[in-house]
């Protein structure tokens, strides 16, 4: 599966690069601008506590043992505005560590599939060499999680989802005519879906050609959930790691 991840990205990047490259010679001016990302590298870690049934151990699994059991990945990111002033922004993420992984703290194995969907409305504050987009939406988790707790000789398997409101701001600055630097952080949850969550990226954007930018930066994602019943499960932990990909605009 590295090895299929691997070719995708360079098959990725050979098939829109020449695509981009052209449409640089025909670009027109219109009322909506595009930006997609169709698949971008974003080397994890997780750090936190995951636990069910009243069990809960610390999980810390770095980049190396993640790529070392990576079984699948999925990444996509999606923007548009209209008329340089309302846009929509989509976020897709899916990991699956299919071996399970052995926490540094207690003798306990754990695996897991998780998916992130961000899906908000973004309106646009300050258009200059500085622009301001305010966020408004929804961030879906779903967690398919495997514990087994050596000790006790015991296994449980839980799958939750939950979907938060989240709000935040996103910051570009044009540092130069090929070079732009973007921020973007959003909190939500709210006692909604997880009693909170929040968000952060940093990314340092270079534009060879007018619409390709190759962008590389770091990403972290916190939540903070518990659920309710017999089988409850918990998840206070944080997903970050540093991304690069492409910025195919249209």
């Amino acid at each position: 599966m590295r090895v299929q991840c691997i070719v995708a990205f360079i098959c990725t990047l050979v098939a829109l690069l020449p695509t981009a490259a052209l449409s640089d010679q025909n670009e027109q001016d219109n009322d909506w601008q595009f930006e997609l990302s169709p698949f971008y590298l974003w080397a994890i870690s997780v750090d936190g506590d995951m636990g069910v049934r009243g069990r809960a151990a610390n999980v810390q699994v770095d980049f190396k043992s993640v790529w070392d059991n990576l079984e699948g990945a999925l990444t996509v990111r999606f923007n548009t505005i209209y008329r340089d002033k309302f846009g929509v922004m989509v976020d897709f993420n899916y990991l699956d560590i299919g071996t399970e992984k052995i926490s540094d703290a207690v003798n306990t194995d754990v695996g897991f599939k998780s998916q992130f969907l961000n899906l908000a409305a973004t309106y646009r504050l300050l258009s200059t060499l500085h622009t301001v987009d305010a966020i408004a939406g929804i961030r879906y988790t779903s967690m398919d999680v495997g514990f087994t707790f050596n000790n006790l000789g015991q296994r449980f398997d839980t799958d939750y989802n939950w979907t938060d409101p989240i709000i935040g701001l996103r910051y570009n600055y044009l540092i130069h005519p090929q070079w732009s630097l973007r921020l973007f952080g959003d909190i939500g949850g709210f006692g909604v879906g997880s009693d909170f969550t929040w968000q952060g990226v940093v990314m340092l954007k270079y534009q060879p050609w007018r619409n390709v930018k190759i962008v590389a930066g770091y990403r972290a994602i916190g939540a903070d959930y518990e659920s309710s019943g017999a089988n409850n499960f918990t998840y206070d932990a944080v997903i970050n790691g540093p991304l690069i990909g492409l910025d195919i605009r249209f």
